[in-house]
């Protein structure tokens, strides 16, 4: 199945959860969750959303992340709307300075927050 290309945006209808391509990358914020209890240090950084959907997003960083590790991200949409906040999210790949990141616990309002956002942007 082939779909069409929209300026902006490339749709993936072929994966679990369907995913838009982002052409200009918009930015995010990434935080460790990693640290043990002793020393909860937050450590913060920043990324670019390349893609996104209702399960994960791929990020490039130059943080120090690894498969496996768990971070929180501040996903900022649109200018209008509150950050979408994702508390625990998952590194599932790393290729160089890119990372998939598998959503794992966020509310209800954020998950409807990025159905719309989706929504929106495949529709431009």
């Amino acid at each position: 199945m082939q779909t069409i290309q929209q300026p902006g945006v490339t749709p993936n209808k072929l994966r679990r959860n369907p995913r838009v391509r982002i052409l200009t990358p918009f930015s995010c914020s990434l935080t460790s969750l990693n640290a043990g209890w002793w020393f909860r240090k937050s450590l913060h950084d920043v990324g670019l959303v390349h893609d996104l959907s209702t399960g994960g997003v791929c990020v490039s960083t130059d943080a120090l992340m690894k498969p496996g590790d768990q971070v929180s991200l501040t996903l900022r949409l649109t200018k209008s709307d509150p950050p979408a906040e994702v508390a625990v999210a998952t590194v599932c790949w790393r290729n160089h300075q890119f990372h998939g990141i598998a959503f794992g616990r966020m509310s209800e309002s954020v998950s409807r927050q990025l159905a719309e956002y989706m929504n929106a942007t495949e529709k431009e």
